[in-house]
Formats: structure tokens, sequence, C-alpha cells
């Protein structure tokens, strides 16, 4: 038997290395003293990044940019116009779509109007610029959408054309209307006809540069501009018809055939009106003045909207002819033509005015 030495025997009694001589499974024939003290060996630095939680704001501005991506647009702010005001026109024809049931008609505009849109010159145009309106107005919405246009060149033409068949007798019918439309006033007619000459006018030279994609495209964003008109004036309409009954020394002219024709309550007229109750007076060329207030009966509130809507007309005009230029002299950097079926920035040696072959 061979003497252990008191140093190759463990504290445990078991045969091996000594405490220094501790056999290393990765190195095997080391000695403890040969390999390295973990203890003063420097570790590595290991950095946790936390990443801020996103917030709520930062979500929507994602989605915001996804789905501006997704519809084509170039500038960060062309999808809160579409939104807005391509919501505007849309929520605007939606809400008109009861105007489209004949017996709604009568009830809904505003006191007066039916007098005349109930003549037969009037009628038919009044139906028809109803309709046509309510639906060119929808679907001239989908003609700024950018991916329609780059990936749907077909279903962008279809719908123009569409659109421009229905916007056109459209903005004549209403034209023939604004004769009586809201009283019929030379402001309220003035202001109608101005509207309708831009938006035929537009249209024409929008179909007439059909192939030449960049003028095209300035001409249909005038012409959507300018259809839009209305809706303004309508919102503007609300402040001013608040804004002069307040004031309360306002009164508009009534034919008094058309007031009878309102106020069925004989006594009622003779009563606030009685020129219009005179045995033997022509009727359609007496005329009354009659007080404007939004609070009042079915006359005075009809006041309020015929002295307001001609004014409100002409400041939607100037609004919307600004807005129009300034967007379009915003966005040029962006516009591109077409040659053929495909979308190219616009070179600088293209003359704006040249007919490309093949631009559509």
């Amino acid at each position: 038997m061979l003497a252990h030495s008191p140093s190759s025997t463990s504290r445990s009694g078991t045969i091996g290395l000594g405490p220094k001589e501790t056999h290393s499974p990765y190195l095997p024939y080391a000695s403890h003293s040969e390999l390295p003290d973990l203890a003063d060996t420097q570790q590595p630095h290991i950095t946790v990044v936390v990443r801020p939680r996103k917030s709520r704001f930062e979500g929507l501005a994602n989605a915001y940019s996804g789905v501006s991506w997704i519809l084509g647009f170039k500038e960060k702010y062309s999808l809160a116009l579409l939104i807005f005001f391509g919501g505007a026109l849309i929520g605007f024809c939606l809400g008109r779509t009861m105007m489209m049931s004949p017996a709604n008609v009568r009830e809904l505009t505003v006191s007066g109007e039916w007098f005349w849109y109930r003549k037969a010159v009037y009628k038919p145009c009044i139906f028809i610029h109803i309709y046509a309106s309510i639906i060119s107005g929808i679907f001239a919405v989908f003609q700024f959408i950018p991916a329609i246009r780059r990936r749907a060149v077909i279903l962008h033409r279809i719908n123009g054309y569409m659109t421009l068949a229905l916007l056109i007798p459209s903005t004549i019918c209403g034209s023939v209307v604004a004769r009586r439309a809201f009283g019929g006033d030379l402001n309220v007619q003035s202001a109608f006809y101005t509207d309708g000459i831009l938006i035929v006018f537009s249209a024409g030279m929008g179909i007439t540069n059909v192939r030449r994609t960049r003028t095209h495209r300035k001409w249909m964003l005038r012409t959507v501009a300018f259809a839009s008109v209305p809706i303004t004036a309508r919102l503007t309409t609300i402040s001013a018809r608040h804004i002069i009954s307040d004031i309360g020394s306002y009164y508009a002219v009534w034919r008094c055939d058309q007031l009878r024709y309102v106020m069925t309550d004989v006594d009622e007229v003779s009563q606030l009106y009685p020129q219009c109750t005179q045995p033997g007076v022509n009727l359609a060329k007496t005329f009354v003045a009659v007080h404007a207030a939004v609070k009042g009966n079915g006359l005075e509130y009809g006041s309020t909207v015929r002295l307001t809507f001609g004014m409100s007309l002409w400041i939607a005009i100037v609004i919307h002819v600004i807005g129009v230029e300034i967007y379009i002299r915003k966005t040029e950097s962006s516009n591109q033509h077409r040659r053929g079926f495909v979308l190219e920035k616009y070179a600088d040696d293209v003359d704006d005015g040249e007919s490309l072959t093949g631009d559509r």
C-alpha cells in the first residue's frame, strides 16, 4: 500500500487533489494555481435598456401615419384635410338624403321656399339638384385618395366621369332655382350664379386637361372646393342669423301671396300684416316687411335666413378660393404626372402645360 501524505487527502477524507489543486473540467491537467481567480476577474458590464411605454398619443400618431401611407398620401397633413373636408362633404350629403323624399322637401325647406319650388318651372330643377348633388358629392371624395388614382386607374376614371356627369346638371339646375332660393334677392342670386360659373368652368378645364395629370388635378381640386361653398355658407349663416336676431332691427321683404301661403290663419294675417288682407289687393304685387327673429314664427325665422344667406355665400366663396389655391401650392412638390399607367415625379425640364405622350 502507498502512503498518503496529509496534503493529498481532503478534509472530507477522500483521496484526491488538495484544495489548491482542485481538478477543473475545462482544464483537465491544470492546477488550481494556474487558473484565473474568478473573484478577481472583471465581469462584463451588462446594460439593461428599458424602453419607455408608448403613450396614447404616440399610438394614435403611428396609426395616423399608417393609414396615411396606405392611402398613398405624401404630405402629413393631407389625410387630416381629407378627414375634415371630405368628412364634412360626405356628412352633409348623407344628412341631406332625407330631402330625396319628395314628401320631406315641403317640410324641410325654409319657410316660403316651397311656394316657388312647387311651380312647374322650378320643381324638376330642385329635385334634379338635390339628387345629383348628393350622389356626386359622396363619390367626389374618393377621387382624391392617391391609392385609388395610382392602383385603380380605371375605377378613378369611371368614378370621375360619373361624378362630373351628375355635378354639372346639378349646378345648372341649382342656378335656375337660385332665382327664388332664400328670398331670391340680387345678393343671393349673384352669389349662386358666381359659384355656379366657377364650378362649371373648373370642371370643364379639368375635363379638357384630363391627359395632363398635374393640371387636371388642380382644376378638379378647384371644382370640388367651389361645389362645397354652400356647406360653408350654411355654417356661416347659423351664426349670422343669431347675430341679427339679437340686434333686433332687421326686416326682410315678403310678397303677400307667399306670406299668405305660409300663414293660413286669415285673422292672424289681418292683425299682423293688414296690407295683405285689404279687399281687391293684388297679392303678387304687394310687399310687407317681416321682422327677422330666430325664435319667432316661420316667417320671422325665414327672414333671418333670407337676410344672411347671400352674405354667407360670398364669404364662403372667398374662403374656398383662397384655401384651395394655398393647398395647391403647398402640395406642388408632391404633384406627379402620368405616363400611361405609371405616375412619375415631375421633372423640371417638363413644361406643366406640355401634353405628355400617353399621359392620362
